[in-house]
This record gives structure tokens, C-alpha cells and sequence, in this order.
């Protein structure tokens, strides 16, 4: 049931996936008349062409277009300000650096047949979809392009969660939902920072739509919808495989004919299954051993960090943990509501209950593994499901305050949920803009010791450099302080770590040599003597924005290129 008290559905001519009883008030079908002895009559025309059939599904009337979309179109650019506000504010983060160098490298193999490096292996996602995509966005536009292909992925989400919600529970509701999801301050981030999150995060959300479609008047379309945008999420980034099982069970849970106890309505979230199965075996097979094993160790067996159980959990409440205590609210009245009406509001409660937990998975995933890294991004994949319990729960809170008091203050109550979330997100959201150091000066102090050949350049964090540099560099002549390794040509013999980088440098082959203490910063100690002792000079240290400090080491005979 909607909040408003009704069910919201467009006008569908499709076979219902589910049949199923009839609701009432809903006019008899053919068989239905035949079955009670009841005769339509047609016109001659008519009954030549209308052939038996199963029940339709009802179709209620839906909201003026204009009550349902000009308040979305509010959300959308508030979102839209508070995210281009950020884009504007910072240089490239290194995994923005990373993901549109390789993407560029990727488009070069497809065209060319160039050499390109084996990220597959290492990528938390497939190298051949958001890297390219955010490549050819990159070219047409610089980094403000890329950032705002992902400002359009998050507003997209945006508008699935209000769809998703409308139907399920009414306009209010989708309204609240939609602004209760860009109030947060990952949602604003995600939308200014170019990486993998936006565009998985918008396909997953669009294949919660797609279930919640199939429960409400969707046909086959829906349901193969759902399924296949399901697997690309999956195959965009891999943590989003996460939300597979919240997806299925929306489809089995969703709608008039959710139930637990209907044969039909799992159907509905086992086909979706199936068709996410077999769209994702179809891949792999296609892929080929590189991805599984990227995936398996990205992901699946990922090893484990060292960050204490409550730094993570705190960190997520910190970010999602109001808006998932208001879900909970919600969950709570769904569960009075069950057990006073009982019928068709269990399977809501379930509903909501699923929704909330889906909030809770990113959060519970990191902990089990000890590991902040990226947490900050992922906890808005699970939130997109979460605002539809909190659209659900507000619109109730204002429906019930009009009732009792005034409109006035059921608004007021909205508001000072949403207000304060919008308050701290948009902090939270430049905090996180703000974790990386402006490369501007680095990349321009770089940028004259740099040239396209056979040189090599041994940069902590070299991704940033290379995709600002990208145009006059080779990618085989950058190189990271981790996982260097060496072949001794004296004896053959393989290096690795910093015994290697040692070597390196007592052979000059690193023409030039950037340290700047932070990841790496007990190697960057124990090279320092080495670069010394070899002849090697520092031509500069650069303090670029408030966190980095990079010092630059030269070869000897190793000047500034011409």
C-alpha cells in the first residue's frame, strides 16, 4: 500500500510475469466471464481480433505529471550544484588519474594493437567498460568531463530511486526518498569524483527499478532488464555484486502480489537470478582466466587490511548512520502495521526490512575485513535502497501530522530530517574532496624532466603524473615503488622490493626518482642513502596543496629535457 493510500502504476498492455488471483475491482477478464457465465459483447471487428487471454493488471490513475516531476527537478539541481561545486575544487585523485590513463591505453589496444598493461588483473572492475568510457568522456571534455559523466550517472540513480519509490509508495514518498538520497554527502562526491562508483552505482540502482517495474505491472522486458543491468553493475565494479541478493528479493517481495508464501512471487526473483546468471557466466566465459583471477583477488579473496572493527563502523555511522536510523524507524512502523492488519502488510515489512539491511552491507563487508578503503563510496550503494523506506517513512510522518495538526507541520517534520542530513553532506562531501593534495605545482615541476622514449620514472603514486603527462610518456616508463622487480644482468638473478629499486638506482636506470613519504614512506627511507651514495641530485621539493610534499630526484647527467 502507498502512502497516500495508493498504488502507483503506469498503464501497461504487457503479460503480467506474475499471475495470479485477481485483485478486486479489477473488471473481469474473457476467462473470468466464461468462468462465471457472464457474456461480453464487442463489435464484429473486435471480437475477430481480441483473442483469450490471461487477467490484466489493474492500472490505477496516476499523478498529474507536472505534481510528480517539477519537485524532482528541484532535487536534481541541488544535486546537480552541490556536486559541480566540488568538481571545480580539486586536481585528479589518483584513482581518477589511474582509470582514465588506462582507459586511454585500453582504446589505444582495441584501434592500434598497442601493448597495454594487464589491468584486468589488478582492477576491481572490468578495464574494457567504465575505464573506457570515461576515456572517450576525458577527450571530449578533460578531467571536468569525466567528473561530469559521473555527476550524470549519480543524477540518473537519482531519478531511479524516485521512480522505484513512486511506485511503491506514492509521489510524497518518491519526493522525500530522492531528496533524503542526494542529501547525502557520498551521494554529492560520487557525483564530482571520476571512478568506477558512479556508473555502477546508477546501473545497479536502475536494476532495482526495473524489480520493483516487474512487481508492478512489468512484463518479460522488466525482468530481463533487471537481470542484465544487474550483471553490468557486477562486471562495472565488482562490489556491487554485494546488492545481488537485495535486488532478487525486492522482485519476490515488491508490489500487490509480494509474498513469501506465493510460488509466484519467487519466481519473479529467481528468474531475475537466472537471468543475471547467466549473463555474468556469459562474460566470464568471454573474459577468460585474467578477469576471474582479478576478480578473485580484488574481491572475492581479498586480503584483509589492518583497521580495527570500530574505526570502520564508525566511520560508515558517520557517514550513512542517520539516514539508516530513520530507515529503521521506518522498518519499525512497517512491523506495527503487520502485526495489527496482518495480510499483504508482512510482505511490506519484509520489504523494508530488506532494504535496511542492504544499507548495512557495505558497512558489515568492510568490517568483516578490516578495511576502510573505499568505504566512503560504497555505503551509497546500499543507502540508494535504504532512502526508499526513509521516502516511505517521511511521506507517513507528513500524511499523519496534515491529518492531526497541518500540512505546515508535517513539511516542518520532513524537513528537519532532511535539512540537517543535507547540512552534514554537503560538509562531508568537500571534507572527502579535500583528502588529496592539488598536483598542480608537482605535475608542473614534473613536467620538464619528463619525455617519450626509453627513460624510466620511479614516482610514488605515479597515476596522477602519467594522465596529466600522458600525452608526451610511454605507460612502460613509469613505475611504482611497489612490486619493482629487477633481473640482475650480471648474474640473472630476480629482485624484488627494494633490494631492486637499490640496484636500480646504483645503475642509473631510473632517470628520475620522486618521493614523497606517505604510502610507501619506510621504502622511501631506505632508498634515500642509496640515491645519495649514487650521484643522484634533488632538483626540487615542491609543496603542493596542504598534504603533499614531493621531492625530486635527477640521474647524474639527467637535466631538464629540451
Amino acid at each position: 500500500m502507498s502512502a497516500d493510500g495508493r498504488w502507483i502504476r503506469p498503464e501497461s498492455t504487457r503479460k503480467p510475469v506474475l499471475g495470479g488471483a485477481r485483485p478486486a475491482g479489477v473488471a473481469l477478464g474473457e476467462r473470468d466471464r466464461a468462468a462465471t457465465g457472464t457474456a461480453q459483447v464487442y463489435p464484429a471487428a473486435d471480437r475477430r481480433r481480441r483473442k483469450p487471454g490471461p487477467p490484466g493488471v489493474p492500472h490505477p490513475a496516476r499523478p498529474a505529471l507536472r505534481a510528480d516531476w517539477l519537485p524532482l527537478l528541484a532535487v536534481l539541481l541541488i544535486q546537480g550544484a552541490l556536486s559541480y561545486h566540488l568538481i571545480l575544487s580539486n586536481t585528479a585523485f589518483i584513482d581518477e588519474g589511474t582509470y582514465i590513463y588506462a582507459g586511454y591505453q585500453e582504446i589505444a589496444h582495441l584501434r592500434h594493437g598497442t601493448p597495454v598493461s594487464t589491468y584486468e588483473t589488478f582492477f576491481s572492475g572490468s578495464p574494457l567498460i567504465y575505464p573506457v568510457v570515461v576515456a572517450v568522456a576525458d577527450f571530449l571534455g578533460g578531467l571536468n568531463g569525466a567528473r561530469l559523466l559521473s555527476l550524470a550517472f549519480m543524477l540518473s540513480a537519482t531519478v531511479a530511486v524516485h521512480l522505484a519509490t513512486r511506485r511503491l509508495h506514492g509521489s510524497l514518498a518518491a519526493f522525500c526518498a530522492a531528496a533524503a538520497f542526494v542529501a547525502l554527502g557520498p551521494t554529492q562526491f560520487l557525483g564530482g569524483l571520476a571512478t568506477y562508483d558512479a556508473m555502477a552505482l546508477a546501473i545497479l540502482a536502475w536494476s532495482g527499478y526495473f524489480a520493483v517495474r516487474l512487481t508492478t505491472g512489468g512484463g518479460y522486458p522488466s525482468l530481463v532488464a533487471s537481470g542484465m543491468l544487474l550483471a553490468l553493475a557486477g562486471a562495472t565494479k565488482y562490489a556491487a555484486l554485494l546488492w545481488v541478493p537485495v535486488v532478487a528479493g525486492i522482485a519476490v517481495l515488491a508490489g500487490p502480489r509480494g509474498s513469501l508464501r506465493l510460488w509466484e512471487a519467487w519466481r519473479r526473483g529467481l528468474l531475475v537470478l537466472l537471468t543475471f546468471v547467466v549473463a555474468v557466466g556469459a562474460a566470464a566465459l568471454a573474459a577468460g582466466e585474467k578477469y576471474v583471477n582479478g576478480f578473485n583477488h580484488t574481491t572475492l579473496k581479498r586480503a584483509p587490511g589492518h583497521d580495527s572493527y570500530s574505526y570502520v563502523a564508525s566511520e560508515a555511522a558517520r557517514w550513512v548512520g542517520p539516514l539508516l536510523v530513520v530507515a529503521l524507524a521506518g522498518v519499525l512502523v512497517q512491523l506495527l502495521r503487520a502485526r495489527r492488519r496482518g495480510g499483504a502488510a508482512w510482505p511490506e515489512f519484509w520489504l523494508a526490512l530488506l532494504l535496511l539491511l542492504a544499507g548495512l552491507m557495505a558497512p558489515v563487508n568492510q568490517i568483516r575485513i578490516h578495511t576502510w578503503l573505499s568505504l566512503q563510496k560504497h555505503v551509497d550503494f546500499g543507502a540508494w535502497f535504504s532512502c526508499i523506506v526513509v521516502g516511505l517513512v517521511l511521506a507517513r510522518t507528513v500524511l499523519w501530522l496534515k491529518g492531526r495538526l497541518h500540512l505546515a507541520a508535517g513539511v516542518a517534520a520532513a524537513a528537519l530530517v532532511v535539512g540537517p542530513l543535507a547540512w552534514v553532506g554537503s560538509a562531508q562531501g568537500r571534507e572527502m574532496y579535500g583528502e588529496w593534495s592539488n598536483s598542480k605545482e608537482f605535475v608542473a615541476a614534473l613536467e620538464p624532466y619528463i619525455v617519450k622514449g626509453e627513460d624510466r620514472y620511479l614516482v610514488e603514486n605515479y597515476n596522477v603524473p602519467a594522465y596529466y603527462l600522458r600525452k608526451q610518456t610511454n605507460w612502460q616508463q613509469w613505475h611504482d615503488l611497489v612490486a619493482v622487480f629487477r633481473r640482475d644482468p650480471a648474474t640473472g638473478e630476480m629482485q624484488n622490493g627494494v633490494p631492486a629499486i637499490q640496484a636500480g638506482i646504483q645503475a642509473h636506470e631510473w632517470k628520475v626518482v620522486v618521493l614523497d613519504f606517505t604510502q610507501t614512506g619506510a621504502i622511501d627511507k631506505a632508498i634515500q642513502p642509496t640515491l645519495k651514495a649514487a650521484g643522484y641530485r634533488v632538483v626540487t621539493v615542491v609543496t603542493s596543496g596542504k598534504h603533499g610534499r614531493y621531492t625530486v630526484y635527477v640521474a647524474p647527467g639527467y637535466d631538464k629535457r629540451p
